[in-house]
């Protein structure tokens, strides 16, 4: 019995990159998560107000990483367009923060060329209720001086 290998196509392969990207985000929820827990300790032990505006900002983070991994994973646009941008924003964090921001980017890139994402517009039905108000006007014909 011989094996085949299945060649599998673009629009597989981009949605299997776009479930990877997904994860990154859910991982990036965790870290956040984390960050809070380590803030919260950190107010517990000097009792400063002050020391809660980390983990309130991790805990924003965290559930806005989620929300994206989330719906990243089921193609909608406005988490590609956010992933997009945490990937340019990250490349600045030197040397993971790169890599991520790099696989991010390519990952979004490929997908969005290959057609996994749907279109920003949806066709117009053939026949809308909105007037068309082109067959309404008059014919403009030059008028002739007699």
């Amino acid at each position: 019995m011989t094996v085949a290998r299945v060649k599998r196509d673009a629009a597989h392969v981009a949605g299997r990159l776009m479930q990877a990207v997904g994860f990154v985000f859910y991982l990036l929820s965790v870290q956040a998560l984390v960050t809070a827990a380590v803030g919260i300790s950190v107010f517990w032990s000097g009792r400063i107000a002050s020391d809660l505006v980390l983990p309130a900002i991790s805990l924003v983070l965290m559930g806005t990483y989620a929300a994206v991994g989330y719906h990243l994973r089921r193609l909608r646009l406005w988490a590609r367009n956010f992933a997009f941008a945490f990937g340019a924003i990250s490349l600045l964090a030197f040397p993971f923060g790169t890599g991520l921001g790099l696989f991010v980017m390519a990952a979004v890139g490929y997908a969005s060329r290959v057609g996994v994402f749907p279109k920003l517009r949806r066709p117009a039905p053939e026949e809308s209720l909105v007037l068309r108000f082109e067959s309404f006007e008059p014919e403009l014909l030059p008028e002739r001086a007699m």
